[in-house]
């Protein structure tokens, strides 16, 4: 029920091959959208400025469909906002990955011209980044803001998806919702996966199983090495009405030095949320319920392996990082409540592109994860993309960034360059601190 399962099967109902395919979405939530979905939340960043260039055009090819305002586009009703990015950096420590975005993003705004304004512009000194970002007391060494970036409405988007599912499938799309799929089943003799077994014991049968299955699907598939869920903060305060409509039209802003970033405000709540490496939450698993573990060695004992914690609320570590973010972009909102706070569990790759793939040893088994937390944006087209790999048709280059890989053995966060703060925090002795 997040954005990579939902959008696959929009796109298999779009497709005439699959007009008589029935499918099957199992969730183990009672509802979509998953509460504990890393897809929900109030908003989640929509931008193309990223330092690989294939990433940047993705974005690009998303964004289209997010700025169609018609009620049955992805940015109709309110679900998506185009009030500008603004990316800083007060050290050297993440320049050359700033960089490489400004690059690529000034690369795409010379090919596709340049409107009354300039989209992409430089930012060199605290004077003009505080001019363009409206936070008076900002610290940052340079960045830059690119105006064509923008943020949406998670939640409402997949509220969107589901919707739109139900009104396209018709009889042919099944909801099993409020069901944890406990293994998958498989043909030993030949390695082929023929189905699902829920937590009650009953068997689905399919001809195919996508697993879209994010932080979860370490519990599904021997992941061991390339990928891990990992526990991200996000916190809310309450303002005003008045608050709200000052800064409704101010830029996101992320300081990639700390992580830390603000998106403007809505419903009278503002965010202030962290991207870093995260936190692990050791979980012990059954190896016969994950593929790939085969054997009677490993039939008989536990894996452990980060999975989501449900329900967890955000450490003091975290809400201090949150809370001198504010000291120095609102000093006056600084001592005010956090009304709510929640950690959003990612599923990162050491490299943090997507795994969309084939399992490799079985048949009939496709997992499309690895989200690392800026798989949302790719909402409107990512499905077309999983399709694609398939069907044996995706494009090569991103064939290749999104193969299964090779085990990389133990990693503690993903470095794709974007990640700040500390290294191999463990959820359970972050939280025993207070």
């Amino acid at each position: 029920g997040g954005v990579f399962g939902l959008s696959t099967v929009l796109a298999l109902l779009q497709r005439p091959r699959y007009a008589n395919t029935r499918i099957t979405i199992v969730d183990a939530a009672a509802e979509i959208p998953n509460a504990y979905g890393s897809s929900v939340d109030s908003s989640r960043i929509v931008r193309p400025d990223y330092s690989n260039p294939i990433y940047a055009r993705l974005a690009a090819e998303a964004q289209v469909l997010w700025r169609d305002q018609s009620p049955s586009g992805f940015g109709g009703q309110g679900r998506y906002s185009e009030p500008g990015f603004l990316l800083t950096v007060d050290n050297e420590d993440k320049a050359a990955y700033l960089k490489d975005c400004y690059a690529n993003v000034k690369a795409s705004e010379r090919v596709g011209g340049q409107g009354a304004r300039q989209d992409v512009e430089l930012l060199e000194g605290e004077e003009k980044i505080r001019r363009v970002s409206g936070y008076e007391e900002i610290r940052a060494l340079w960045g830059y803001v690119n105006w064509r970036s923008g943020w949406a409405d998670a939640a409402k988007t997949v509220e969107f998806m589901r919707c739109k599912i139900e009104e396209v499938g018709g009889g042919r799309v099944t909801f099993r919702l409020g069901q944890k799929v406990d293994r998958l089943t498989v043909d030993d003799g030949k390695r082929v996966v023929t189905g699902v077994q829920l937590g009650d014991g009953e068997q689905l049968a399919a001809d195919l199983v996508v697993l879209a299955t994010g932080a979860w699907t370490a519990s599904l598939v021997d992941l061991r090495g390339r990928a891990v869920a990992t526990g991200q903060v996000l916190t809310y305060i309450e303002i005003t009405d008045e608050e709200e409509e000052a800064m409704k039209d101010r830029p996101t802003i992320i300081n990639m030095s700390r992580g830390l970033f603000i998106i403007p405000p809505r419903q009278r709540l503002l965010k202030i949320a962290r991207h870093a490496f995260g936190y692990l939450n050791p979980t012990p698993v059954p190896a016969k319920n994950m593929l790939g573990c085969e054997g009677e060695e490993e039939e008989s004992r536990e894996i452990e392996v980060s999975l989501p914690w449900n329900g967890m609320a955000v450490p003091k570590e975290g809400q201090d990082a949150c809370r001198a973010a504010l000291h120095e972009l609102l000093p006056h909102m600084a001592d005010r409540p956090f009304v709510k706070t929640r950690v959003c569990w990612y599923s990162d790759t050491p490299t943090g592109d997507f795994i969309i793939d084939w399992v490799p040893a079985y048949q009939r088994v496709f997992v499309a994860t690895g989200g690392s937390g800026h798989g949302f944006k790719f909402a409107p087209i990512i499905g077309h993309k999983i399709v694609d790999g398939i069907e044996g048709r995706l494009e090569a280059e991103l064939r290749h960034i999104w193969r299964w890989r090779e085990s990389v053995g133990e990693f503690d966060g993903c470095d794709d360059g974007s990640r700040a703060g500390r290294r191999g925090m463990i959820a359970k002795e972050e939280m025993a601190k207070g």
